[in-house]
């Protein structure tokens, strides 16, 4: 089994919960699709700063990783997933980098018990802050082998990196989300591009296949899994919310784009929410999922020009009786009229449809 090699280790850690809500989209995000993370300069290695100033990590390698606890006697480490760096920038005293996700590690033999993760985590740690210099960098190029692999399918990697994740309080009561790539109802391809964008055709629906799994379920507590869409040039086309009432499952939601005159950018977003019962506040909420990304609805030319052809032949069907005159068959004017009226009408539908989406 061949090990993956990386050049940069980003870690998102439990401090804020906005910072473990990114462990949780990185995790449930398609393959391809794009996410951001950002650091204050203090928390970036100087040489992982280097790199960015001389515009050297696009295209780079990186591994996504969620630390907690890290100067405590009980450290918890786990890498989440795979990505390649498609943007990084110094932006006053943050830094941002934009990570197109890739697969997700192997977890392997590595520990399912909380007590051998800590251990092993504690060890990680120290290697850490021993490569750079004394400090902890969540963001560094100098990091200690992982010894990942890419072995197994990806929901089987998902699966054994989400149930060891739960062993942390953190998500002990959070629902872990898998948004598989989008697949045509057609025969046409769909891919996300080096941007992170989905590019889909009028007319070219596709379905977003979504996986759900919790290590607890309470009927205390209300989830919500749902997909939203601008509404204009991009609709949900099947049931837009779920309502979770299991541990785990799989459900599909089907988006549709709309025809427009022009090329649109509009946006898909899978939402996974908690609300307590009948709105009542008191115990903090579990985490929640909130991935998105950009869909470009690209108008059909192919389509379009048939239109437009439609629209002349009628057009010229309909005049054709008048320019042939009354020495011409009666029978055939008739038709030539009628069929020339169902292209204009045809044509008039479908291109009012292109304006007005």
């Amino acid at each position: 089994m061949s090990e993956l090699e990386f050049s940069v280790l980003l870690l998102s850690s439990n401090t804020r919960r906005r910072y473990a809500e990114d462990i949780l989209t990185a995790l449930a995000l398609p393959e391809g699709a794009v996410i951001q993370f950002r650091y204050e300069a203090d928390y970036v290695a100087p040489a992982l700063q280097q790199i960015v100033a001389n515009d050297k990590v696009l295209g780079e390698t990186a591994v996504l990783g969620f630390i907690a606890d890290a100067e405590s006697s009980t450290p918890f480490v786990l890498p989440i997933r795979l990505a390649t760096i498609t943007h990084a920038e110094n932006v006053a005293d943050m830094f941002i980098l934009r990570l197109r996700v890739g697969g997700y590690p192997d977890p392997g033999d590595s520990p399912m018990n909380l007590p051998e993760i800590n251990t092993e985590s504690a060890k990680f740690y120290a290697k850490l802050v021993q490569s750079n210099g004394g400090r902890y960098y969540p963001a560094t190029v100098k990091f200690p082998n992982l010894h990942l692999s890419s072995a197994g399918n990806s929901a089987q990697k998902w699966t054994g990196i989400v149930r060891r994740l739960a062993l942390h309080s953190t998500f002990a009561t959070s629902y872990f989300v898998r948004i598989d790539p989008p697949v045509s109802t057609s025969r046409r391809k769909v891919s996300f591009d080096e941007l992170g964008t989905l590019h889909l055709s009028d007319g070219q629906s596709v379905k977003v296949p979504v996986s759900f799994y919790s290590t607890q379920y309470s009927e205390d507590t209300r989830v919500l899994l749902s997909c939203r869409t601008d509404g204009t040039f991009l609709k949900v086309s099947s049931d837009d919310t779920y309502d979770v009432a299991l541990r785990y499952d799989s459900v599909e939601f089907w988006l549709q784009p709309r025809t427009a005159a022009f090329d649109a950018l509009a946006r898909a977003t899978i939402k996974l929410t908690c609300d307590p019962p009948n709105g009542e506040g008191g115990a903090q909420l579990p985490l929640t999922t909130n991935a998105y990304f950009p869909v470009v609805v690209v108008r059909s030319r192919s389509r379009l020009a048939v239109k437009i052809a439609a629209s002349a032949i009628g057009a010229l069907l309909v005049a054709l009786p008048a320019i042939l005159g009354q020495d011409s068959s009666l029978r055939l004017r008739v038709l030539m009229a009628v069929l020339g009226a169902l292209l204009l009408s045809y044509a008039s539908i479908a291109i009012s449809r292109i304006g007005g989406g």
